[in-house]
């Protein structure tokens, strides 16, 4: 029965068609009883069968059928029904970053992109609701999130991204945009900021390299914290960034949760993935996969990273901080205050996995079809009043007719 939720918005409203036997019914119990009169000529007529006369008959068969279609539509119409479309956008839209003012975003488009100026267009703030420039920006709004969230909308397939200061998002594994989204950056001086380290934490038996590794990190790094959980212990997202797991397999819930809230997890092949989990591989590194799990992601590799050649490598510092930082979404959204344009934008979505067809609402168009019914089935039943009341003339009363 799941198509009549594709159908209908309240299908629960659809027992309503069972009132369809009450004007049924009404008819049926509510015929004239014709009265008899008597005339001496009637003695020779033959008698009718009386079986034929107590046959069930419906008078006023046409305003028996507008109370029916009334109450028919009046149960559609609760159910709220939907009709699927297909959905050509025809304006132009301009998302902007929200940390534009809208009076500079406006003269920015009048003067950068004169294009539009002829055309129909849209300019939005660029978040989840995509509301007007007019109305107040979204504060605090994670652009690699939204820019996935928008992406497989078919109405901003070609919009025009206008983000600031070059903030483009880098190739990141999960970040999935529009193959045809046009980007232009509003250049504005900011004061250069100290790049904020994560909050490193292991759980379990951590690999040989890892101690030398941490020794190299940390004096490059001074600042950089690291904390050692037991595998009996909750990680928390909001006190770690990153968390080495080398515990036991499976994964614990705690540990995903993790995840879910924004951490993320690195962990080597002896951890298995859920199958709701999809990995791809990272780029230039087909050792290496992430997958997007909630607010957070999940680095696995798919070497045993105990092994020796593992870390027998020259450029394992450099090479294990890039991939890691590449996988956490809000150190990457707080820290680089200038992206680069010039990589491929993470994972292009295929127009044919857009859907062009809109649902759209059949209320107006009902409720006008219901209201022409009623005027219809009013106007034909104070029509058929006079006529009945003429046939009943009270008994013992005569009426000539007057000749002119």
């Amino acid at each position: 029965m799941l198509w009549i939720n594709s159908i209908f918005q309240s299908p629960q409203w659809l027992w309503l068609f069972a009132a369809l036997t009450i004007p049924i019914a009404i008819h049926l119990l509510r015929r004239s009883n014709p009265q008899q009169i008597s005339f001496a000529a009637l003695q020779w007529v033959q008698r009718y069968s009386q079986s034929r006369a107590r046959r069930p008959a419906v008078d006023n068969k046409w305003l028996l059928l507008f109370r029916l279609l009334i109450v028919a539509i009046l149960a559609i119409l609760l159910s709220q029904p939907l009709i699927k479309r297909n959905f050509y956008p025809q304006e132009i839209v301009v998302l902007v970053d929200s940390r534009i003012p809208a009076e500079t975003a406006m003269d920015f488009i009048h003067s950068s992109l004169p294009q539009l100026t002829e055309a129909n267009y849209k300019v939005l703030w660029l978040s989840p609701e995509t509301t007007a420039i007019t109305s107040p920006p979204e504060q605090n709004v994670d652009l690699w999130k939204t820019l996935s969230l928008l992406s497989r909308r078919a109405e901003l397939r070609y919009a025009h991204i206008l983000l600031i200061n070059n903030t483009f998002p880098t190739a990141h594994q999960a970040l999935r945009s529009s193959p045809h989204w046009q980007w232009h950056s509003l250049n504005k001086p900011t004061t250069p900021q100290s790049p904020l380290l994560p909050r490193l934490a292991t759980m379990g038996e951590v690999p040989n390299w890892w101690i030398p590794l941490l020794q190299d990190w940390r004096r490059t790094m001074p600042g950089l914290s690291v904390q050692t959980l037991g595998t009996e212990e909750i990680p928390n997202a909001e006190q770690t960034d990153w968390l080495i797991y080398a515990g036991p397999a499976p994964l614990p819930q705690a540990v995903s949760d993790f995840v879910v809230n924004g951490g993320l997890l690195i962990t080597d092949n002896s951890i298995q993935a859920p199958g709701d989990v999809a990995f791809v591989f990272v780029p230039e590194n087909h050792s290496v996969q992430a997958a997007p799990l909630g607010r957070g992601s999940w680095l696995r590799y798919q070497k045993d990273w105990h092994s020796a050649d593992f870390y027998r490598r020259a450029d394992l510092p450099n090479a294990l901080w890039q991939q890691w930082s590449a996988q956490d979404w809000p150190l990457q959204h707080l820290n680089r205050g200038q992206w680069s344009g010039s990589v491929t934008m993470g994972i292009a979505v295929a127009d044919t996995d857009i859907e062009r067809r809109r649902s759209e609402q059949l209320q107006p168009g009902m409720i006008i079809a219901l209201l022409l019914l009623l005027t219809l089935e009013r106007l034909l039943a104070l029509s058929r009043a006079p006529a009945h009341r003429r046939s009943k003339t009270p008994p013992g009363s005569s009426e000539e007719p007057r000749h002119g």
